[in-house]
């Protein structure tokens, strides 16, 4: 998400220092110049101040200079093991409306059985599918894998991601271009992508762009709670 870095009194010491207005300054995906304030503005929660400031649109950048935590210990995150529960995993469509065959829950990774994928519908041109932790938590990457033994397997895919559902940001580079992820070949092998910086986050989108012969896919999220 953009942020601000702003100039204020440090309330404790009365110097001017920098502080950003935000809940969690490691959700920053780019940082610009904001305000000076001669006066201890109302903040209803706890901000970091800082003595130096950063101007970026580079996430790695940024969250290198704020020192945010990576994840000690990677793991899934519960797709496959089903500690995401089935309403937590939603899609713009489902193939034909057969929700019990082919609706998102079946995205989990190494699912078996008929349809073995989650399946977009036909009419759906711009597919995505997303899972909503609830809570704030780290991801790192992603697991992706084709339809059991059909030729259908997703390609190519871009990510969204967002703390509300209505406000939603692009995973980009450091050019503020969204970058597209490598998907599954072939093979019925797992494919890790890895995320050039971790994103602390609440719901994870995923939007396939290229698939071959049919959009569909299974799926696990590493990173950590």
């Amino acid at each position: 998400m953009p942020c601000t870095i702003n100039q204020e009194p440090d309330p404790e010491t009365g110097r001017y220092r920098w502080l950003m207005q935000a809940v969690d300054p490691c959700k920053c995906t780019e940082i610009g110049m904001g305000g000076f304030s001669t006066f201890v503005p109302y903040i209803p929660y706890e901000v970091t101040n800082y003595d130096t400031f950063l101007i970026s649109s580079d996430p790695v950048e940024i969250q290198q200079w704020l020192n945010c935590p990576a994840c000690s210990i990677e793991e899934p995150l519960g797709m496959e093991d089903r500690r995401i529960p089935d309403n937590r995993i939603t899609a713009s469509s489902v193939y034909e409306g057969k929700q019990a065959t082919h609706g998102p829950a079946r995205a989990r990774l190494n699912t078996e059985g008929y349809a073995e994928a989650w399946c977009n519908d036909n009419s759906d041109d711009s597919p995505w599918i997303q899972v909503d932790f609830v809570g704030s938590v780290t991801v790192t990457g992603l697991i992706t894998q084709r339809r059991g033994d059909y030729d259908q397997w997703v390609t190519e895919y871009q990510l969204t991601y967002s703390d509300d559902g209505q406000s939603w940001y692009n995973v980009t580079d450091a050019d503020g271009i969204p970058i597209k992820f490598p998907g599954n070949k072939g093979s019925n092998s797992l494919v890790t992508t890895r995320f050039p910086f971790a994103l602390r986050t609440r719901i994870l989108r995923i939007h396939p762009t290229e698939w071959n012969v049919h959009c569909s896919m299974r799926f696990e999220v590493i990173g950590c709670y």
